[in-house]
C-alpha cells in the first residue's frame, strides 16, 4: 500500500503540473515521468538494467 501511496502522490504532482501549464507539451509530460521513476529506489534496479540496454547499442 505504501508503493501505490507513491505512484498516486507522484501522479498527482504531475498532473498538478499539468494544471498550472508548466507542462506543456507530451514530450515534457514523459520527461517528467521518466525522472520521477527514475528517482524511485523500488524501481532502481529496473532503471539501471534499462540504462545497461541502451549502452550496449
Amino acid at each position: 500500500m505504501v508503493e501505490q501511496e507513491k505512484y498516486k502522490n507522484m501522479l498527482q504532482r504531475i498532473i498538478e503540473e499539468t494544471e498550472n501549464q508548466n507542462i506543456r507539451s507530451s514530450e515534457q509530460l514523459i520527461k517528467m515521468l521518466i525522472s520521477e521513476l527514475s528517482n524511485n529506489e523500488s524501481l532502481e534496479k529496473y532503471t539501471h538494467s534499462v540504462a545497461k540496454k541502451r549502452t550496449a547499442f
